[in-house]
């Protein structure tokens, strides 16, 4: 009897570790299925992607594109205008017009940024050599000007609410700065600095013409010009 139990122990034994094998026979090979499988899923939509790629048209010709979100509403627009401007528009979710970039016939760019009410609040642009940046009221109406020239002339321009120059900053080629406030025919008030330090300072009839000027001579001394209408020259201390 004790015989057949060793027997049958012995015998259970070997049951016992030939099903753990098998066991873990099955766990490598559903690992290594699985790993081949991935590298050739891989393989299949790399492949995909390789013969998409190659399908996909090399150029679209169109005279306008649209881009509309979800809801069907136009978000954004790529076109030519009948003024021969390429322009990018975007517009937000109630369709209003609220950024543009185009590019003129003649090479010059521009970006301009809209209000809800689509007047223009923000423009920058390149044209005749100058860089300018415009702000606008709510109204539409440019109210602050920032412009560089070909030459490198820096200019500051602030408007009044008709849109009209009421005071400007500008710095001349020979390095000269000079501040302008104007009324709504021009200026009337000029102070300027030479370029070897002198100030001076210049009050303008409505006619443009110098009546009065106070300037800094090279030796320190001070002069005082008066002016007739023509801009002739009355009298002066000293």
């Amino acid at each position: 009897m004790s015989r057949l139990i060793v027997k049958t122990k012995e015998r259970f034994g070997r049951k016992k570790r030939l099903g753990e094998e098998n066991r873990l026979g099955w766990i490598a090979i559903t690992v290594v299925s699985a790993m081949i499988g991935g590298a050739l899923s891989g393989r299949l939509m790399t492949a995909s992607a390789v013969q998409a790629a190659a399908a996909a048209p090399k150029q679209i010709t169109a005279q306008k594109f649209m881009l509309v979100d979800a809801h069907g509403k136009t978000r954004a627009q790529l076109d030519v205008t009948d003024k021969g401007v390429a322009e990018v528009a975007v517009f937000d979710g109630d369709g209003r017009l609220r950024g543009g970039l185009g590019v003129a016939a003649d090479g010059a760019p521009g970006l301009g940024l809209y209000g809800k009410d689509g007047k223009t609040r923000a423009e920058l642009a390149l044209g005749g050599g100058t860089a300018r940046l415009r702000l606008f009221d709510t109204a539409g109406t440019p109210q602050a000007a920032l412009g560089v020239t070909a030459d490198g002339d820096p200019a500051l321009a602030l408007m009044d609410k008709s849109g009209k120059v009421r005071a400007s900053v500008d710095i001349a080629t020979d390095g000269t700065p000079t501040l302008r406030l104007l009324d709504q025919n021009g200026p009337r008030l000029g102070l300027d600095l030479t370029s070897d330090g002198r100030p001076g300072l210049a009050m303008l009839g409505t006619n443009g013409a110098t009546r009065a000027a106070l300037t800094l001579n090279a030796d320190g001394a001070g002069s005082l010009s008066l002016f007739d209408p023509s801009g002739k020259v009355i009298s002066g201390v000293p």
